[in-house]
Formats: C-alpha cells, structure tokens, sequence
C-alpha cells in the first residue's frame, strides 16, 4: 500500500495524537474497568488504528519520535491494567450465566481473535515440537482472569494445560470458570510467580505478552529446564503501542535460537509469537 508524502504525514500526526490522548486518559481515569466508557472506546479506538497496514518508513516515524518513547512504558503498564480489568469482567460476566458450557465461548466477542492467534501457534508447535514431547503438558505463565487462550491449546493440541498466573483474583476467577466449563481436569491453575515456578515438568512454555520481567522467567526456565520449548508473545510494527516488544538481539546474545514465529496476518490479531530454545552449546 503506497500513501503520498502528505498522506502518510497525516496518518502519522492522527496516530501520535490518538496516543498522547490515550495516554491522558489512562492516567486521569481511575476506573479502567470496562465500566467506564471512556477507558474503552479510547482502547477499541487504539487498537484498531494500530492494526492498519503501515509502510516501514511510517514504523520509523513513530518509534522514533521522542515524546511517545517518554511515555511508552507509563502507556503499556496502563493498558496491561485495563486489559486486565477487562479480562476479570468478562470472567465474572460468563460465569454468572445460566448455561455455560464451551461452546458457549464460540460466541465471545474476542473468541475469533483468540482462534486466530493460537491456531498460528499450533501450527509452529506440530513443526517444532518433538514427537516424543506431543502429549506433553502445557504451562502458560500470566494466564490471566480468562484464558482462552490455554483452552483453545487444550481443545486444539489435547493435552493438559497449566495456568500460572501470580494474580489471586485472577487464578480465583479461572478457578470458577473451569469449573463452570467442566475443564477444571484438564485447564488447571496455579498461583505462582513465573520467576520462580519449577518447569521440569513442562516441555513446552507459553509467556503471555502482558508478563512483566520476562527476562527473570527465562532466566528460571533456563534453570530448570533448558531443554523447553518457550513460545513468547511479542509484537510487531505498531503494535507495540500496545504490547511489549521482545528483544530479539538481546536473546540471542543469552543463548535462544529462535527456531519459528507466527505474524498476525489477520487484521483481527494484535500480538505475534516467537518460538526459542536454548541453544545446546549454553545448557
């Protein structure tokens, strides 16, 4: 897609103003619940400009603008709040209905997104994965209030699937939900901080994008089990307004081979995902 000098300007200054307004927000509203409405039409807005195609030299434009760079991380730490927030309404929300069975998540407003994404993981997991590590249990740190994600890797890859999450309101509310689901087998919950969980009985770890101190859970993981298989969501291009970006050079430098990565061709889909594991020659 190819935009004139001037068109492209304007997307630009329209974007970086949606930011710093955002940004505002966020920080003057004290509830980011989706109670409040402001917070979530600011938050819709934003991610759906975000996921408009843009050429890289418009990447470049507004990753390196210094005044959206000052405020990057005070905008993302408040997002992952909102997200959260949201995550734990929309738990609660589906556990107080009459009926609830799985089938029942195909009709949730960000199921197709959550689809998407996982479905591309799949796929690197069926080419990374190694056959004797297929049934394997899966652990997915910073689950989160409504993980979905962990279900659709259950009812995709069937096999069992940790959610650590450090949050009691969050693993209190996946507790009931489950249970609401009949999953409670199969979707477990731990509280626990991923820098500290012992992962000697997983073959495979999934790190949620909205992890703080992911080098701490790498550094544990490398700890206890440096033959893992580690999946780390990440983000692209502008969408790393949004989400937290993975240093790809730096983990490298502490001995990850990045073996596969999934990109979010889909308009719907934010985050993409990294595949590493630690390179023979560092265990």
């Amino acid at each position: 897609m190819e935009y004139s000098i001037a068109t492209s300007s304007k997307r630009i200054s329209d974007l970086i103003a949606i930011v710093m307004e955002t940004y505002d927000v966020l920080h003057r509203e004290s509830d980011l619940t989706p109670a409040n409405a402001k917070i979530t039409r600011m938050i819709s807005n934003l991610s759906q400009v975000i996921r408009q195609p843009y050429t890289q030299e418009e990447i470049r434009m507004v990753t390196g603008h210094t005044e959206l760079a000052a405020l990057k991380k005070g905008l993302l730490d408040k997002l992952s709040e909102a997200e959260f927030q949201m995550e734990l309404f929309d738990s609660h929300y589906l556990c107080n209905q009459l009926y609830l069975g799985v089938e029942s998540l195909f009709h949730y407003k960000n199921w197709r997104k959550y689809e998407s994404l996982v479905g591309e993981e799949i796929k690197q997991l069926g080419k990374l994965s190694r056959p004797e590590d297929a049934s394997a249990p899966i652990v997915f740190v910073g689950s989160g209030p409504l993980p979905l994600s962990a279900v659709l890797l259950h009812l995709r890859w069937n096999v069992r699937v940790c959610c650590l999450d450090i949050d009691p309101d969050a693993c209190e509310a996946v507790r009931v939900l489950m249970e609401r689901l009949d999953l409670s087998d199969s979707v477990q919950i731990v509280q626990g901080d991923g820098a500290a969980f012992d992962y000697a009985s997983y073959r495979h770890v999934f790190i949620a994008s909205l992890v703080s101190r992911k080098d701490d859970v790498l550094a544990q993981i490398r700890r206890t089990n440096t033959d893992a298989l580690v999946a780390i969501r990440t983000a692209e291009g502008m969408r790393q307004l949004m989400y937290e970006a993975v240093n790809e050079e730096v983990m490298a430098a502490a001995g990850w081979q990045l073996l596969g990565l999934t990109s979010p061709t889909e308009q719907t889909v934010i985050n993409s995902t990294l595949f590493y594991r630690l390179d023979s020659r560092c265990n």
